[in-house]
């Protein structure tokens, strides 16, 4: 039986996929990592923060941008990670006139992940775990 959270080649496991966000900052705090550039769409699960060494008060921002229109679109936004966590980000749904309800449902990723962060501390390593599904 196949590790669905090891390397599956999109549309052959439905299972959860599990895409590693984690770097070494450079002497002014900062990195940039991007991951995976699937043309299959997933929903976002779960994002686990990785705070590794990194210095208090991390600004971080999650996001992926779509394959086809190249538009960027912020997945999750941290403002001061101090420690390792879980979030589960979701997205308001909107009814038939574009106007925003008040429920929420999963966001679809499709594209590269990248995840900047800033203010991290020099050469300090952290990050996030990112979990989607196929649909």
């Amino acid at each position: 039986m196949m590790n669905v959270l090891s390397g599956i080649t999109p549309g052959q496991d439905r299972g959860i996929h599990r895409y590693d966000l984690t770097g070494t900052t450079n002497a002014s705090g900062a990195v940039t990592v991007e991951v995976g550039t699937e043309k299959y769409p997933q929903l976002l699960m779960a994002v686990e923060w990785i705070d590794g060494d990194l210095i208090d008060g991390v600004g971080a921002v999650l996001s992926y941008t779509d394959n086809a229109s190249g538009v960027d679109h912020t997945l999750l936004t941290l403002t001061a990670a101090n420690d390792d966590a879980w979030y589960y980000p979701s997205v308001l749904e909107q009814n038939e006139t574009g106007s925003d309800r008040t429920t929420t449902t999963k966001d679809i990723v499709q594209g590269t992940r990248k995840l900047v962060i800033s203010s991290g501390g020099d050469t300090k390593t952290g990050g996030a775990w990112v979990y989607t599904v196929e649909v």
